[in-house]
């Protein structure tokens, strides 16, 4: 009996060990759509960005410039680093990360890698326009967002600023800054770089 009872007391024991690590290793997730002003949202379906109303359910596909639709096309994923799109200057604005396979090769140098570029897109009914890009993480050029030591998504590292308005960016390691954060002041309709 007493043999019985240390197996099953150790077996718990392991039980709710496992348990709080995997609670405590779980990430917090970015949005899985972005919602538009006048009851729509933007996801992905399939290699597409969809706009959706939310009270009919009809879809369109979103038009983009050549260079954005393909690379949505391609893309190895898709992040919306915000939950909500933004009106500035009386235009809507929203941000996804589009990812690239870093390599062709699985098995080489960055085989499993992603090269993530953030878009800005100015959304007007079905044709959303890129206003700013920036390459945000890769693989290749040792460039990761900041996840806050793994226990969320590297899209939340990508936030819309109030004050200033513009859009913040944190680095858990650049290559050419360490870890950093960026602010990029909307002005004129663009996005530029804060003097740090």
């Amino acid at each position: 009996m007493p043999i019985t009872s240390l197996v099953i007391k150790i077996s718990l024991l392991a039980t709710v060990l496992a348990c709080g690590n995997s609670l405590a290793l779980a990430e917090t997730p970015s949005p899985d759509a972005v919602v538009l002003e006048g009851g729509r949202a933007v996801l992905q379906k399939g290699r597409k960005l969809v706009e959706v109303n939310e009270v009919t359910k009809k879809e369109l596909v979103l038009r983009f410039p050549a260079g954005v639709k393909r690379a949505v096309s391609t893309a190895s994923s898709v992040g919306f680093p915000a939950n909500r799109s933004r009106v500035m200057d009386g235009k809507e604005y929203m941000l996804v990360v589009i990812n690239q396979s870093s390599s062709s090769n699985p098995m080489g140098f960055c085989g499993a890698g992603e090269e993530g570029t953030l878009y800005v897109l100015q959304i007007e009914g079905d044709k959303a326009d890129v206003r700013f890009s920036l390459p945000v993480q890769s693989c290749l050029k040792s460039i990761a967002l900041d996840t806050e030591t793994g226990t969320r998504s590297p899209y939340l590292a990508i936030t819309w600023n109030d004050t200033p308005t513009g859009i913040k960016i944190a680095w858990e390691h650049h290559a050419e800054k360490g870890p950093t954060t960026q602010l990029y002041r909307f002005q004129d309709g663009s996005f530029v770089a804060e003097d740090q």
